[in-house]
């Protein structure tokens, strides 16, 4: 909210040129813009092999032979994934860590940027680095990788080197999840899908035997195996866990162990759960090939044909959205209502806090346009980035590029709506 606050929302517009750097670089990869609109940057290449990264027309200094993965913190500075001399690290702002890898990957930023993670690969073993601090435990296979607020970082890992054909040790249990790099004992034919809390808890899916699943918390798992378990999710502020689960030919949701939404569906999968309001809400399939959303149990009046996405809620849980893609079109669904645009493609949407809007960008026939509450608000842009709604939900910032110029909008909501 403070950094909302701080952005520049009383100039209506800025520019910055960015067509001149077609020509005066090999090739410009995406762009991306900082979090306050006043920066644009792409990775770039200038030479053979040689790439850097252009910030509103300047070059950092270092040059690499590769780079990708370029990103926007929420302090308004850049990150990327540069290799030099065939070693990997992490450069921010042309500022680089001190360690290097073989590889890296899988880059994570805290919601505030205050912590960075990332996956690495050094001599054939794997762990996570994060603020330039790689684990000092490393595994032989390591994925489903996950950063907490407070930097904390977690992993499934093989705690065992066995051979490609050794069934008998795959059916002891070879895998586990790192904790700060430290593996919990117990071990499992499979693990997926973790859930950390803030408190360093930690929640994630796993299986038992050739036909039994279940969920497990801090290393315990629960007393009750399924035919299949999806992620589970913290809810109570942290004190207890739901989880979709497959039981007797249904998908149910259960809560510490226990049932606790009455419906079975053919799927129930994405659990969502409101910090604020404790409301809980999960993509669910009524029937073979009906989609919707259940929230508390309780489904909403609409039916889509093809898929659902995801689903998120506004910071005070009274908004509910769904990505959706139905009759062949991708749109939004609000509280149960789909709005009547369609769209080649669909981004993630941006909510207000207190749920009154709704942003998002789509792309018709190669353009792009911003949407808000239902309405198109743009002429069509050739890029988009995603918006900013100001903390009174009053106006919205729109970031996009439009005949070769990178346009910062404020716009007044009253205006357009």
């Amino acid at each position: 909210m403070e950094e909302k606050q701080s952005l520049d929302w009383n100039t209506d517009l800025k520019e910055i040129p960015v067509k001149e750097w077609e020509t005066r670089f090999n090739w410009v990869e995406e762009p991306c813009i900082s979090l306050d609109g006043e920066q644009i940057a792409s990775i770039v290449n200038v030479d053979d092999m040689v790439f850097g990264v252009c910030v509103n027309g300047e070059v950092w200094e270092g040059e690499y032979e590769k780079a990708w993965n370029l990103r926007a913190l929420p302090n308004n500075q850049f990150v990327a994934c540069i290799c030099q001399d065939e070693e990997w690290t992490l450069a921010v702002n042309g500022k680089e860590w001190s360690n290097r890898f073989d590889f890296i990957w899988d880059l994570q930023i805290t919601e505030d940027g205050s912590h960075i993670g990332l996956a690495f690969q050094t001599d054939g073993e794997y762990g996570m680095v994060v603020d330039d601090t790689p684990w000092d435990t490393l595994y032989p296979n390591m994925n489903g990788m996950v950063l907490g607020e407070e930097g904390t970082s977690a992993a499934v890992v093989q705690v065992e080197s066995v051979a490609a054909a050794d069934v008998a040790a795959f059916k002891r249990g070879i895998f586990s999840v790192a904790l700060n790099g430290k593996a919990f004992e117990q071990r499992f034919l499979n693990v997926w899908d973790i859930s950390l809390e803030q408190s360093q808890n930690l929640a994630w899916s796993a299986r038992l035997t050739r036909e039994a699943y279940t969920i497990v918390l801090n290393g315990r798992p629960w007393e009750n195996s399924f035919q299949t378990v999806w992620k589970p999710e913290f809810a109570d502020q942290g004190n207890s866990i739901v989880a979709p689960v497959r039981q007797g030919g249904k998908w149910k949701l259960f809560k510490d162990d226990k049932p606790f939404w009455k419906t079975g569906y053919e799927q129930l999968w994405r659990v969502n759960v409101s910090s604020a309001s404790n409301r809980i809400a999960a993509i669910v399939a009524p029937s073979f090939g009906k989609w919707t959303v259940a929230q508390d149990d309780r489904v909403w009046p609409i039916s889509i044909d093809t898929m659902i996405r995801d689903i998120y809620y506004s910071e005070d849980g009274s908004c509910l959205v769904a990505v959706v893609k139905n009759k062949g079109a991708w749109t939004l669904a609000v509280n149960g209502r789909l709005w009547d645009l369609s769209a080649d493609k669909i981004f993630t949407p941006c909510i207000s806090p207190d749920g009154s809007v709704v942003a998002v960008v789509i792309e018709r026939n190669g353009a792009c346009f911003m949407v808000v509450n239902n309405q198109v608000i743009t002429e069509p842009h050739k890029w988009m980035a995603s918006p900013v709604i100001s903390p009174d939900a009053q106006k919205i910032l729109v970031k996009g590029i439009e005949n070769g110029i990178y346009k910062r909008r404020v716009i007044a909501l009253g205006n357009v709506l």
